[in-house]
């Protein structure tokens, strides 16, 4: 792992870069759904906001985007924050590494 958070979170972004949504075919990083990427010395945060607050999309579109970081970033957990959305426990403990 780098100890350079700037470099990771440019690697972490291209990683993210190759997550299409499967309703639009675009990559993940040209839509409103990621509305921020943090890397701390603990963990890597990405924070979604769903074009639904029921959208049923938002676990693949997840763990997509969790395994693309997990390539980038593979000794660092991995945490979401969902904002508005129905099942948003559900999603982030689904989703988030323990």
């Amino acid at each position: 792992m780098t100890n350079e958070p700037e470099k990771l979170k440019e690697m972490l972004l291209a990683a993210l870069g190759a997550v299409r949504d499967p309703s639009t075919g675009m990559q993940v990083t040209d839509l409103p759904l990621l509305d921020n990427l943090e890397i701390d010395e603990k963990s890597v945060i990405i924070t979604l906001t769903p074009s639904s607050n029921v959208c049923p999309l938002i676990f693949k579109l997840g763990d997509d985007m969790k395994r693309a970081a997990k390539q980038a970033a593979p000794d660092l957990p991995i945490r979401f924050i969902i904002n508005n959305h129905r099942q948003k426990k559900e999603v982030e403990e689904c989703l988030s590494d323990s």
